[in-house]
């Protein structure tokens, strides 16, 4: 798929800072310009170019990595994956290349599963492919929802999630209060209020416990196909 650059505004851009669980200030605001994501292959191409924009804390600078929140012309918010910089200055450029291959997963997608994967790619919206820093996250033990229960495992805990284009979701957490004991391979469910936009998130997925360790460690086992 070749990229096709959608106009963006109301850009703010952050320093992306690995496994970090701190809220930075923004090094530029007030941006607006092109966002696109494409495809070849195995790789998957992003660029974030700003033509108008008010830089703050230093701005951004070439080679540092960063990650974008902002609107698309449709109003919707969007959250970029991280990119590196590739020019600073009043009209910073930002940009990464991505190539994935197949990972082996904990539960083997059934056909419904792959059906709802492909349904939430690149067309649905551009926002799919991020990484998500989020606040008093709350991880649920996954129960069948025409059970009326919840088994809360975690509660208040700092998370960042991440998704990976026509792949799975993952999340790390720290802190927070161990309510009830976590095992290995437990099914879970996961939420919480994303950072930078201040609103509700909760992870299309069911999650599986990969390390119950500080910070606990959960990936995407499979997608509960939607209802209609």
């Amino acid at each position: 798929m070749a990229p096709n650059p959608q106009p963006v505004t109301q850009v703010r851009i952050f320093p992306y800072i690995p496994d970090s669980h701190i809220v930075v200030p923004p090094v530029f605001v007030s941006g607006a310009g092109t966002y696109s994501v494409g495809t070849l292959g195995m790789n998957v191409f992003y660029n974030l170019d700003m033509t108008s924009g008010e830089a703050q804390n230093g701005g951004p600078h070439a080679g540092n990595k960063y990650y974008a929140v902002g609107k698309t012309a449709e109003g919707k918010e969007f959250t970029t994956t991280w990119l590196t910089c590739l020019k600073g200055g009043p009209t910073p450029q930002f940009g990464r290349t991505i190539t994935h291959g197949r990972r082996a997963s904990s539960a083997a997608p059934t056909t419904s599963d792959q059906a709802v994967a492909t349904a939430s790619g690149f067309s649905e919206d551009i926002a799919v492919s991020h990484q998500v820093h989020m606040e008093d996250v709350v991880i649920n033990a996954y129960i069948h929802p025409t059970e009326p229960l919840v088994l809360p495992l975690i509660a208040g805990g700092k998370g960042i999630a991440s998704y990976v284009p026509h792949g799975s979701w993952s999340i790390t957490v720290t802190g927070g209060e161990r309510v009830n004991p976590l095992q290995v391979g437990m099914r879970v469910t996961a939420q919480g209020t994303n950072v930078a936009t201040g609103k509700p998130f909760f992870i299309p997925a069911v999650l599986v416990t990969e390390s119950t360790n500080e910070p606990a460690v959960f990936i995407e086992g499979y997608r509960p196909p939607r209802e209609l």
